[in-house]
């Protein structure tokens, strides 16, 4: 069918984005990945110092703080690793940052263990990592990320004041978890709704871009035949020259004109003449090869692009599509049928040769064809 030509002249126009888009998606997530490595690992190394200077002062004990140190950071190196090899090039969250997220959880309640009458700084250091992860995870993973910090403080309150009451005194535990009680589910909640959000706008995004798709391709394509439209020829007859330019060779351009068009339009009015175009359309559409392009240019005129060095092989293509209109039978909607010609006019780039002026010599040969007596092939 004639969307097939159409479709080939579309990837001939569009030779230079033919990278694929499921790499490019993928280079995205990489690179974003690679941007929330490095807030993870500055927000887990950010809290180091902080347990070096309580060690110092004496509000921390040495080695836990030591062996807390590398164990924190063990699962943002891991990560850098995977991400780096590429384990998890092709995964949704490259950067393993639910998993960086609940490792920074615990890592947080170690400190909170180690601070004794220090340990308020240790739920700044959780607001962090709740934040760094929260509002970059879907609702389902942000809401069980919120339950394994309250399980995970919990038990961490639980124990120290079970093991040493006189550093975390009971009453004092219980008002600590009250308060994240209440901020861990308030903060889930409005990263739910962001997430929600970024949702509605990805999906907003979606349909503006089919959208503008769609008016793209309407913006290429004659309403009537479904061809190309002149402009989109334009384009790639300029494609074609700058390939030929490039990579040396040549390409031919032929100029078809459906004969006695005015006499059909005259005798079986508009909508006989519009089924003429469709017909021709459709014909010519199955005639042309892969890699070739197939345009209306403006009224009974078509455009055809031959992308091959060799012009007799073009001229064989075009007395082809002329055998082939010249047999077709077309059905008018006024009950009658008509037959139909065509004229061809052939031209081969010459390098460096403006496509104007290759047009003019097509449609000189064009103007030979039909003076010559119509239904014919001429070449300039």
């Amino acid at each position: 069918m004639q969307w097939e030509s159409v479709h080939q002249g579309a990837q001939t126009a569009g030779d230079a984005q033919a990278a694929p888009a499921a790499p490019r998606q993928r280079l995205r997530r990489g690179e974003g990945g690679r941007r929330q490595l490095v807030t993870a690992t500055a927000s887990v190394a950010a809290a180091i110092p902080l347990m070096l200077g309580a060690a110092a002062i004496g509000r921390a004990h040495w080695g836990a703080v030591l062996v807390w140190a590398p164990l924190s950071m063990a699962m943002s190196l891991f990560a850098w690793a995977a991400l780096q090899l590429g384990w998890t090039q092709r995964w949704r969250d490259p950067a393993l940052t639910a998993p960086q997220v609940a490792w920074s959880i615990g890592s947080t309640a170690a400190c909170y263990a180690m601070l004794g009458p220090l340990r308020g700084a240790a739920l700044p250091m959780l607001a962090l990592a709740l934040l760094f992860g929260f509002f970059a995870l879907p609702a389902a993973t942000v809401r069980r990320l919120a339950a394994w910090t309250l399980a995970v403080y919990a038990s961490t309150m639980l124990l120290m004041a079970h093991w040493q009451p006189g550093r975390y005194p009971p009453a004092e535990e219980v008002i600590h978890f009250s308060v994240l009680l209440l901020t861990v589910p308030v903060m889930a909640l409005l990263a739910t709704r962001m997430s929600e959000l970024r949702a509605r706008l990805g999906r907003q995004k979606s349909e503006l871009e089919e959208a503008l798709a769609r008016i793209r391709e309407l913006a290429a394509c004659d309403e009537l035949t479904g061809l190309h439209n002149r402009r989109r020829g334009t384009e790639a007859l300029q494609v074609h020259r700058a390939r030929a330019l490039r990579h040396g060779g040549t390409f031919v351009v032929a100029m078809v004109d459906i004969d006695h068009f005015k006499a059909i339009n005259d005798r079986h009015g508009h909508a006989g003449g519009d089924a003429v175009l469709r017909a021709f359309a459709d014909i010519a559409g199955r005639s042309v090869r892969t890699g070739d392009t197939l345009a209306r240019w403006g009224g009974e005129e078509f455009l055809v692009v031959y992308e091959t060095e060799e012009p007799g092989a073009a001229s064989a293509a075009a007395e082809r599509l002329r055998r082939s209109a010249s047999e077709l039978v077309v059905e008018l909607p006024d009950g009658s049928s008509t037959r139909l010609t065509v004229s061809v006019g052939l031209a081969s780039w010459r390098s460096g040769e403006p496509v104007e002026v290759l047009i003019a010599r097509a449609d000189r040969a064009l103007y030979r064809a039909k003076s010559e007596g119509r239904n014919r092939v001429v070449t300039d």
